[in-house]
């Protein structure tokens, strides 16, 4: 059984972008997350990092498109960190 996500550290959204920023995740034997990066490591031939900068940017896209498709059809409704389309990314 996969283990509680994430750190108990608070949650921020205030980054400094004039750092460098290192994102860690634990992908332990068994979990469904991690045959799939192993497997797009091995099929894409990059580097894991490689694969975890195209998944955030593949993630980013479909959330600028639900959030496109989400004001067209309400425009008065502006899309917030709780929004179901945030929600239904994972």
């Amino acid at each position: 059984m996969p283990g509680v996500q994430g750190s108990p550290h608070p949650k921020t959204t205030e980054f400094n972008r004039g750092r460098d920023m290192r994102a860690t995740v634990v992908l332990k034997p068994g979990e469904t997350a991690r045959s799939h990066y192993e497997e797009l490591v091995k099929a894409l031939g990059v580097s894991g990092a490689q694969v975890l900068r195209e998944a955030l940017a593949e993630l980013h896209r479909k959330m600028l498109t639900q959030q496109t498709t989400a004001q067209q059809h309400d425009p008065g409704h502006a899309e917030g960190p709780g929004s179901p389309a945030r929600a239904s990314l994972v």
